[in-house]
């Protein structure tokens, strides 16, 4: 099975961010919760055969998947434990404000082209 990143398809940061991995992560596939078949997420979800990372840690796991070394690099950084535990603090707190957040960058929720 190829990974799987499931974003919540009603939220335009989370939108954008599913682009930008369709753009520079080719090693996923990314589906929005609805494709998914869930009626709600409350965070970005890595999904491998081995199980399901979530949050910041699934945000690291992403990126050290990307074809630049930039972006792999980091990864890597976010997911060393000090900077794991801010990481998971600034995530949560803009998860918890993601829709308001969309609204104040202009952003609306809109599908995904085709990959």
């Amino acid at each position: 099975m190829q990974p799987v990143v499931v974003y919540d398809g009603d939220c335009g940061i989370c939108e954008a961010s599913g682009r930008w991995i369709i753009a520079h992560i080719p090693a996923v596939d990314v589906v929005s919760h609805h494709q998914y078949g869930l009626t709600h997420i409350g965070a970005v979800w890595y999904v491998t055969d081995t199980g399901r990372l979530e949050g910041a840690v699934a945000v690291s796991a992403i990126l050290q998947l990307a074809n630049s070394r930039v972006y792999r690099a980091i990864g890597v950084v976010i997911g060393l434990p000090g900077v794991r535990l801010i990481a998971g603090l600034v995530y949560a707190l803009v998860a918890r404000n993601r829709r308001h957040i969309s609204r104040l960058l202009g952003m609306n929720a809109c599908g995904l082209p085709p990959r």
